[in-house]
């Protein structure tokens, strides 16, 4: 490792280091992406790179990082921490005088800085946009979570291919999340001039048919090996623990039934199929009906008029009883309390975090929470107390697209997985919060489906989704 890093780096990080060097030396600086799965350090693994681009190379400018905002404070503190030599700076705020002052104070004097930490937000906002991709060449783009620029006609993904680099790093656990597809906007970023047309990826790779064969998963597989490094942690952390997954099926409560089949005969029209597929007008109208009925599955409060007394009147059992999955995350929760464990639940919903919260009020639980509207400050306040040696935080309580991003808990031994994502990868993000670099414990994961509803039929597409992912 460069001699300005303040890590012992393990093996294969080292490898990655090597592998950065010897693209940078005789492949002229290539782009790359680093592939690693969640948790195996690919935030120091990058401030390493930068370190040997910095001090060994000697080569002038800025690094640009761009982040996810939930990972903002960490890129800062991680470069604190391994290689306080390099001068970073942060270039986020959400008050427009704010931004217009740093657009100057940094952007104008970039030399001064070796990395600069900014958002996806930041980055596509008006007010910074143009000077980040007209006033700089930058030394290396970073992108962290890279994989939100797979479509081209988003914001930020126009964004980024319009600026001026030396060269580009992509940092995903998730290369890809759905489909074959998503790989041409990754290369199309990585090598526009190699990839310039979408259509020319589908017939390549057959993709027209909506069918992937194995000779195009071959083909892909070899694809990605030349321009990705990716090690998995039961490759490279032998020493980990394991993490060992329960799909537990449960069955609706009287009154999940009742608003189920009640939610069914309501959109009895929109669910009448011909050859053509949903009746005129009707595909929006099913995804709206399909989320109403995975919330039924969760707890029927979610609904306004389904609770029969005020939120605040609501004892602890008529809580439990009416969701069948309520009920056998208390008898969990129970034992688990009773035997110290540390939980962190996942749902997909902030409303069902809601009732989540009461329900471990009324059970005088000690918790703390996190969702999207969450601010930064609150969320490392969180983290921090729920990870301290002696907390007395029982349950830590999350939205899975809030908190599956740059939180590490692994003082936690065990996941709930309230319900699940249409994108698996957005659930392992969640589950490598815990079962990480670090962890000491066995993780039990437990994921909740209730039975005989159109959460199974969400379950098995992810997994489908899944096995895509790991085939390439």
């Amino acid at each position: 490792a460069p001699a300005d890093v303040r890590a012992t780096l393990r093996d294969y990080q080292l490898e990655s280091l090597d592998w950065f060097a010897d693209r940078h030396e005789r492949c002229g600086a290539l782009p790359c992406v680093l592939g690693d799965e969640m948790g195996l350090g690919k935030t120091l693994q990058t401030i390493a790179y930068l370190a040997w681009l910095k001090f060994e190379k000697r080569l002038p400018g800025a690094a640009l990082v761009i982040c996810p905002l939930s990972v903002l404070s960490t890129w800062l503190g991680e470069c604190a921490r391994w290689c306080p030599r390099l001068r970073v700076v942060k270039l986020h705020s959400s008050d427009v005088d704010e931004r217009a002052r740093l657009r100057g104070a940094i952007l104008d004097d970039v030399g001064s800085y070796d990395v600069v930490v900014t958002t996806y937000e930041m980055a596509k906002a008006p007010s910074l946009r143009s000077a980040l991709v007209q006033r700089v060449v930058w030394r290396a783009v970073v992108l962290d979570e890279g994989h939100v620029i797979k479509n081209r006609e988003t914001e930020i993904a126009q964004t980024v291919r319009k600026m001026h680099f030396c060269t580009a790093l992509l940092l995903t656990g998730t290369p890809l999340q759905n489909n074959l597809s998503e790989l041409w906007g990754l290369l199309n970023f990585l090598y526009p001039a190699a990839f310039p047309c979408r259509d020319a990826f589908d017939a390549a790779y057959d993709l027209g048919r909506g069918v992937v064969d194995k000779a195009a998963l071959g083909a892909a597989r070899r694809l990605l090996g030349a321009l990705m490094l990716r090690r998995l942690k039961a490759d490279v952390e032998k020493g980990l623990p394991p993490k060992l997954e329960t799909v537990v099926h449960c069955p609706l409560s009287h009154c999940q039934l009742f608003w189920y089949k009640a939610l069914l005969l309501k959109d009895r029209d929109q669910l009448k199929l011909d050859d053509r597929g949903p009746a005129a007008g009707g595909y929006k109208s099913l995804v709206n009906l399909l989320m109403q009925l995975r919330k039924t599955c969760c707890h029927p409060f979610l609904f306004a008029d389904a609770e029969g007394c005020d939120p605040g009147e609501t004892t602890l059992e008529e809580l439990v009883a009416a969701s069948g999955k309520l009920r056998v995350l208390d008898r969990l929760l129970v034992k688990l309390h009773a035997r110290k464990h540390r939980v962190v639940v996942f749902s997909q919903f902030a409303s069902m975090v809601d009732v989540l919260d009461d329900y471990c009020a009324l059970r005088g639980w000690p918790f703390c929470r996190l969702t999207g509207s969450t601010n930064r400050v609150q969320r490392v306040v969180n983290v921090r107390a729920f990870n301290e040696p002696s907390s007395p935080l029982f349950l830590f309580l999350m939205t899975t697209r809030a908190g599956g991003l740059g939180i590490n808990l692994q003082s936690a031994d065990t996941v709930v997985l309230y319900d699940s994502d249409w994108n698996p990868q957005a659930d392992l993000q969640a589950m490598a919060r815990v079962h990480r670099l670090g962890q000491t414990k066995t993780v039990h994961i437990y994921r909740l489906c209730s039975q005989g509803t159109a959460e199974e039929r969400v379950l098995q597409r992810s997994q489908k989704k899944l096995f895509l992912s790991n085939m390439v």
